[in-house]
């Protein structure tokens, strides 16, 4: 959720990613790998560093995320940034009814 929420109003390199969140850039490009492979994340573009090396930089694809819960049931609706349908996903949290006095 970090790497989501920090990639949702400005594009942002793996370098970047991991020094904000401190975790190692392998594991970083691993996260970029699994969001994008789940399209919860794209690849803006690139940009050249001062030495001339050429680096991606990555952007949330997710526009708002809701969360409704309701007598046992977690609803999760994603609007997606460019999709016209939302994704929706239901969970039924399996709480038992509380026992009748």
């Amino acid at each position: 959720m970090n790497i989501l929420a920090a990639t949702s109003h400005k594009a942002r390199s793996a370098r970047e990613l991991a020094f904000m969140f401190d975790i190692p850039l392998a594991s970083c490009y691993r996260k970029l790998r699994e969001l994008g492979e789940a399209e919860l994340i794209e690849q803006e573009g690139s940009e050249l560093t001062s030495d001339g090396k050429r680096y991606r930089v990555y952007r949330s694809r997710i526009g708002s995320v809701t969360l409704v819960y309701d007598k046992g049931t977690l609803r999760m609706k994603v609007d997606m940034a460019y999709r016209s349908a939302p994704l929706e996903i239901v969970q039924n949290m399996g709480i038992p009814k509380p026992r009748e006095l």
